[in-house]
């Protein structure tokens, strides 16, 4: 009876059992997700390896991650989000000589923004020269994928290093860049947004550094900017524009000449401090009132009477007119580095239009100029106007050298000086009387030559200077 009260308690025990349900597997929320083995998933405790790649992400597809636990071999998998952008920092750099790098920012379907070195590297392509640089981003790690990114590399910037204006022009000047560069683009405009009354030049020599405008207004005011640009397979690269600059043009003048430097602030005396005058006897007036009242810093002459480009270019000898330096006579562009000028102040052509006539003259100046350049060619040259005459009656006028004479030789001299990049100072403008003639009581010699200054007049001389700098 005993054995058979066990074996019914038995049975019964092991129908309960049978009748029990199974515990459940646990799944976790994404992105983890657990699988489990039934009989082992409530007994102990997951023991997990580290997640290892089983699927890398594309630009297209997720990824996937997965671990199991190293007792029960239950697995979880974590989803790689796929690439979903990638942003360059700046879409124009300006060419430096060398390889141009840039930022970028890559970010998964997330949001997540990815690491350099870790995630992926980048490649760059056409990078070290003015056009379209191309970036390669190959994806490392967790990431199998390949993408490309542009930016484009852009010419040097310039800016202007003088604007002279007259009444109805401009003379433009800036430093050249040569490197990368095909030429520049000028913009000249009424309105300062440039969306009105707007124009451009083109400057087709990136060596170039100066530019006349013409066609503009009298006393009015423009705005003007320069940027400088390159073709490369038939699509243009523009430099950033700098800073735009204004002038005002003035009113024409009866005896202005386009090119010349305008009317600046005066500056102090310590201007003239590296300044060295060349001339003849016109100038040794200058010189003589220099000495006398102290008002040119401390500036130095190469003067001589008589003296013109013609006779300069000749030896040196006895009986040649060419400037004295410490008591040695020598040619002007030998002299001129003995002085340790930074600038050159030339006013040559009475004597040389008598000689050798207007045109010849011009030559004679070129040729003396080009030789002091090669010789110093860290100097900046001031080309002085001739002065006018007193009235002398026909006889003068019809001489060779009358103020017709003067003042065609002049202008010829501004355009002289725009094309190379010289300063034209129209000392002249200001030595007219009413009649278009010197102004006698500026002239020491009214009745005779009718040419050189008294100190009236070298006043006169010394304030433009002061005030018609550049």
């Amino acid at each position: 009876m005993k054995q058979t009260w066990k074996a019914l308690l038995c049975a019964a025990a092991a129908f309960l059992m049978a009748a029990s349900p199974a515990a459940p597997a646990f799944a976790a929320a994404d992105p983890v997700a657990t699988t489990a083995a039934a009989s082992q998933t409530s007994q102990h405790k997951h023991t997990y390896t580290g997640w290892e790649i089983a699927r890398r992400a594309t630009n297209q597809k997720n990824g996937l991650l997965l671990r199991a636990c190293s007792v029960c071999g239950s697995k979880q998998t974590k989803r790689i989000a796929r690439i979903a952008s990638a942003q360059v920092k700046n879409i124009e750099i300006t060419y430096t000589g060398k390889a141009v790098t840039n930022g970028i920012t890559v970010k998964n379907k997330d949001g997540r923004v990815l690491k350099r070195g870790r995630d992926y590297t980048v490649e760059y392509l056409n990078n070290k020269k003015v056009g379209v640089a191309t970036m390669v981003m190959t994806g490392i790690g967790k990431y199998d994928c390949t993408f490309t990114r542009s930016f484009r590399i852009i010419p040097k910037r310039t800016q202007f290093t003088s604007i002279l204006p007259s009444a109805k022009k401009v003379l433009l000047k800036w430093t050249p860049v040569t490197a990368q560069a095909d030429g520049y683009l000028i913009q000249y405009s009424t309105d300062k947004a440039f969306k009105t009354n707007t124009a451009v030049q083109k400057v087709k020599d990136a060596a170039k550094a100066s530019l006349t405008i013409g066609g503009l207004k009298e006393k009015t005011a423009y705005y003007v900017r320069i940027r400088t640009y390159k073709t490369v397979q038939g699509r243009t690269f523009v430099s950033k524009w700098p800073k735009t600059l204004t002038f005002q043009t003035p009113a024409a003048a009866p005896y202005a000449i386009d090119g010349q430097v305008p009317k600046s602030a005066r500056v102090s005396s310590s201007y003239f401090d590296d300044v060295v005058f060349v001339g003849d006897s016109i100038s040794e007036g200058l010189n003589y009132y220099e000495a006398a009242n102290d008002v040119l810093g401390k500036a130095k002459f190469l003067t001589s009477v008589s003296l013109g480009s013609t006779n300069a270019l000749w030896d040196v000898s006895e009986r040649s007119v060419h400037p004295r330096w410490n008591g040695q006579k020598m040619k002007i562009e030998d002299a001129i580095p003995l002085t340790g000028a930074k600038k050159v102040y030339i006013m040559l052509g009475m004597n040389d239009i008598i000689s050798v006539g207007v045109d010849k003259s011009i030559q004679n100046f070129t040729t003396l100029c080009n030789k002091i350049l090669k010789k110093s060619p860290n100097v900046q040259l001031y080309v002085e106007s001739v002065t006018p005459r007193t009235n002398q009656g026909a006889k003068s006028d019809n001489g060779p050298l009358n103020n017709n004479s003067i003042t065609a030789y002049n202008k010829k001299l501004s355009a002289l000086c725009q094309t190379r990049g010289w300063y034209f100072i129209n000392v002249a403008e200001v030595m007219f009387d009413s009649t278009g003639y010197l102004n006698r009581s500026y002239c020491s010699d009214p009745n005779g030559m009718g040419m050189h200054f008294a100190y009236a007049g070298c006043k006169v001389w010394v304030d433009y200077l002061y005030t018609h700098t550049a």
